[in-house]
């Protein structure tokens, strides 16, 4: 299996790298092109800005990635192109791809919405229907990516990487750098914050990872400790078995019933207390493997019970755990699956 993979590999939290580090144990030849081996600069915000202005601007390839591929497939015959999201990406040089190896699978994979514009790009949209396949964990765009042009379009759950999502051993500081009663790492959004609040104005102790905007609730409420930045590198991981109980909140921007912490906080070891959907709710039995919730004050209610009932919580962590592994939620393993199927497509 020869694979040529390209996507912004920057960053060792990066879930793009760890998608690269799969494939890499996959194939027997691999290849990567860095999208980001130069950083976005002031022509490609201002070209991105149009862009969402409605306007069908492309682009500017700041790393020269469309050259890059074609000099690539001009000495070698791939059995995947695999493109993490493809922003820069123009769809003649995928007409390359298939011009030089007919052949060759040329397959899309992206962890965000592609059916809302703040995450597309006019590169994008007019290569989608070049693609052989495109896998997006959004089980609520199928029908939009093939009315947008993608011949074959498939769901994948979210995955975690073996290699860095798993328990670590705590040394008694990390629990003070990186725990707390209830935690959550990740950005700011207006609805996340407003149930956080809810939880410290009644009289929870919450600790937050994230920077950015959640510096303006810093020092407003006693029971809220917002820290400077996010977490990353192996302290990302260490968090969620630091935090007795680790919150998941979906971005409500991309529309989610899933997203990457629903499987890296189990795989890690945390206990997961999530927001309730369908598709959580098949990832994990409720109240054996994780915990959800529905409302604030049903939130409130579980994590009153589980601050005083540390046993129950091991336990479902644990179970948690153990389900990540027994189902093949690991990225090696879903991208196995995902390889198989472009092969076994008829």
């Amino acid at each position: 299996m020869r694979i040529l993979s390209i996507g912004g590999f920057n960053g060792v939290s990066n879930t793009c790298l760890h998608r690269h580090w799969a494939l890499t144990a996959i194939a027997t030849e691999i290849d990567k092109i860095n999208v980001y081996e130069k950083p976005i600069n002031l022509r490609y915000k201002i070209a991105n800005r149009f862009f969402l202005l409605n306007l069908p601007i492309r682009l500017p390839d700041i790393s020269n990635i469309n050259s890059k591929i074609k000099s690539f497939v001009s000495e070698k015959n791939y059995d995947i192109v695999w493109i993490d999201k493809g922003l820069m990406i123009n769809k003649k040089t995928l007409e390359y791809i298939k011009q030089m190896s007919p052949n060759t699978k040329i397959v899309s994979y992206s962890p965000d919405n592609m059916a809302i514009r703040h995450n597309q790009s006019q590169n994008y949209l007019s290569s989608i229907s070049s693609y052989d396949f495109i896998f997006t964990n959004k089980s609520y765009i199928l029908n939009q990516m093939l009315k947008m042009g993608a011949k074959n379009v498939q769901f994948v759950n979210n995955s975690y990487e073996d290699t860095f999502h798993y328990p670590r051993f705590l040394e008694a500081d990390d629990y003070d750098r990186l725990g707390g009663d209830i935690g959550f790492v990740g950005a700011w959004e207006d609805e996340r914050c407003k149930t956080i609040l809810y939880l410290v104005e009644n009289g929870l102790k919450v600790r937050v990872f994230g920077g950015g905007k959640w510096l303006e609730f810093r020092g407003l409420y006693p029971n809220l400790t917002i820290e400077a930045e996010g977490l990353y590198s192996d302290d990302y991981a260490k968090s969620f078995q630091a935090f007795k109980i680790c919150l998941c909140f979906l971005r409500k921007m991309n529309f989610d019933l899933q997203t990457t912490r629903s499987i890296e906080i189990p795989a890690c070891g945390g206990f997961m207390l999530a927001e309730r959907t369908y598709e959580h709710t098949a990832l994990f039995e409720e109240a054996k493997e994780a915990d959800f919730f529905s409302s604030n004050e049903e939130l409130f209610q579980k994590c009153q019970y589980y601050l005083t009932h540390a046993e129950k919580r091991k336990k479902i962590a644990l179970a948690g755990r153990l389900r990540c592994v027994s189902s093949g939620y690991s990225n090696v393993s879903t991208i196995k699956r995902l390889i198989n199927s472009v092969f076994n497509t008829v």
